[in-house]
């Protein structure tokens, strides 16, 4: 190896150890929180109280069997579970009927709509709530399932429309035109071509949808008010008294909240980096 090659593998070593550094506070920043909220939830109020960045004199499962009991945690999983995967299975089946048109279809002003959906992305949700009520109200869905899945519907298939146009953008014209060749026609296209081709854009947006649904508060907690029928969110925001908190059994529901998502994540990483890639390059 000559000086010049030594030199050079000496910078780009030095090159990497800001980089290392760098990306070793990034994961001690996601890390930290997380230990700290599992390690708090398997503590006692009084011993959080004692010592609230110390370890547990006791580690229990109290917290979690409380929330079981007397919130009703588990139920409200299941509910929160069913509405969040109802919602993205129709915005994901609507937005891709609509992203395969948009992108290669000769729709007529097709910019014109992607500007649109860009446009109706800015309204923040909350101001939506006093119209979407009365909506629902004369509809006689207000606490009902069908109504809080309609929302979510409607709130998250502008930014779904728009992400798999530009994802289904990216497929060659080539591949679409030998498939019209074969015989193959609108929805066999659209399910052996674009469909697969298009697999890691449609799994990152099921799953940015699923966080999306999964997390929210104020539609679930205004649209369903009974109690039986309340979603995870809502019933983990009535944990405590006011003016009294149990941060050892917050930090409980909070797991128990971030458990889905990050599983979620976990398995699905992959999709998503490649959906996003594909979505900056265009």
């Amino acid at each position: 190896m000559s000086d010049s090659d030594s030199i050079s593998t000496q910078l780009n070593t030095r090159g990497r150890w800001p980089i290392f550094i760098a990306m070793c506070v990034l994961a001690a920043t996601i890390i930290y929180p997380l230990f700290f909220v599992v390690v708090t939830s398997l503590r006692s109020n009084v011993d959080y109280k004692r010592d609230p960045f110390g370890l547990p004199a006791v580690w229990s499962v109290d917290n979690y069997i409380k929330l079981w009991d007397e919130y009703g945690v588990g139920r409200a999983f299941l509910n929160s579970l069913f509405v969040s995967m109802s919602a993205v299975t129709l915005i994901l089946i609507f937005a891709t009927l609509a992203g395969y048109a948009l992108a290669k279809l000769p729709v007529f002003g097709a910019k014109y709509f992607t500007a649109t959906f860009v446009s109706v992305m800015l309204i923040p949700g909350p101001v939506l709530i006093i119209p979407i009520y009365l909506v629902l109200a004369r509809l006689g869905i207000v606490g009902d399932y069908a109504g809080l899945i309609l929302v979510y519907l409607a709130t998250g298939l502008p930014f779904a429309i728009f992400f798999l146009t530009l994802t289904f953008r990216a497929i060659p014209e080539e591949i679409l035109d030998a498939a019209k060749v074969d015989g193959a026609g609108f929805f066999r296209t659209l399910w052996s071509i674009v469909r697969p081709m298009g697999a890691s854009g449609i799994a990152t947006l099921a799953v940015l949808q699923f966080l999306g649904t999964w997390n929210e508060l104020i539609f679930a907690l205004i649209l369903i008010p009974d109690a039986k029928m309340k979603l995870l969110t809502p019933t983990l925001a009535s944990i405590g008294k006011r003016f009294v908190t149990d941060q050892p059994l917050t930090s409980a529901g909070l797991f128990i909240t971030a458990l889905v998502p990050l599983l979620l994540l976990t398995f699905a990483s992959k999709y998503i980096m490649r959906g996003l890639q594909v979505g900056l390059s265009r």
